[in-house]
């Protein structure tokens, strides 16, 4: 779901999300939103991660994925006790929840200033497919995206908040996972100017185990993008060419 929130404001971004999810009814099993998707960017802890707020939004996640039959899965900010983290969870058609919290804080913005760095890796498991989410600055560092050769993952999810003026870096560092881990990768971006001016092209797309682009969202535009994943046909290439053998543990 390729989205240009509206800065700050969670319930106008809900029911425009809703809107775009409708059609997807019945038709998808997983459907993906950009980093921070209720608001935006935000470093304003105190406004965005008001507990009306944060309920407000997984109980939408939790209705998308009822009546889609698909889990939905997208980044928002949150409070926990006395920590802010920027959080990426995934909801099931069951309301079964998981979450992985941001590791890798942009640290060329007030980010770290403002929440705090998650601690573990993860990964979750849906219908077959075994998935690992990263966010947005976090695709830079390969170490932490790295497959296991023992148990690897299938698909990397990177949700993002990536600006137009590194839109060539996005593109390239998401062929780079695919390759090197030899999984599919989807990059999930937004589009539009942010709270702070800066402006976001999108360029949401997905990348085979070969580096293939299989499906690519059109610049600047906001839409639902449906791409079709071959679990055998990648299980088919690390067959074929078995790079993961000789990866470090």
């Amino acid at each position: 779901m390729q989205f240009d929130p509206l800065w700050e404001d969670v319930a106008s971004n809900l029911s425009r999300l809703s809107s775009m999810i409708q059609p997807l009814e019945g038709k998808t099993d997983l459907i993906l939103l950009p980093e921070m998707f209720p608001t935006g960017f935000s470093m304003n802890t105190d406004k965005i991660c008001n507990e009306k707020d944060i309920a407000n939004v997984l109980q939408w996640m939790r209705q998308q994925a009822q009546l889609t039959d698909a889990m939905i899965a997208g980044g928002m900010a949150v409070k926990e006790k006395e920590n802010f983290y920027n959080r990426f969870y995934w909801i099931s058609p069951d309301g079964e929840i998981g979450h992985y919290d941001k590791h890798h804080l942009f640290s060329m913005s007030d980010e770290p200033q403002h929440y705090t760095a998650g601690k573990e890796r993860k990964r979750f498991e849906w219908r077959g497919w075994k998935i690992k989410p990263i966010i947005c600055y976090e695709l830079r560092f390969p170490e932490w995206c790295r497959n296991n050769r023992i148990n690897p993952y299938d698909l990397l999810i990177c949700t993002a908040s990536w600006p137009s003026v590194r839109s060539d870096v996005w593109l390239t560092l998401l062929k780079a996972r695919a390759l090197e881990n030899q999984c599919y990768v989807a990059g999930i971006n937004r589009v539009g100017e942010d709270g702070n001016g800066l402006q976001h092209k999108g360029n949401s797309i997905a990348y085979s185990p070969r580096g293939e682009t299989i499906a690519q969202v059109p610049e600047n535009e906001e839409k639902a993008t449906t791409v079709e994943l071959s679990l055998s046909a990648m299980i088919d290439f690390r067959k074929k060419f078995r790079a993961l053998d000789d990866i470090d543990d």
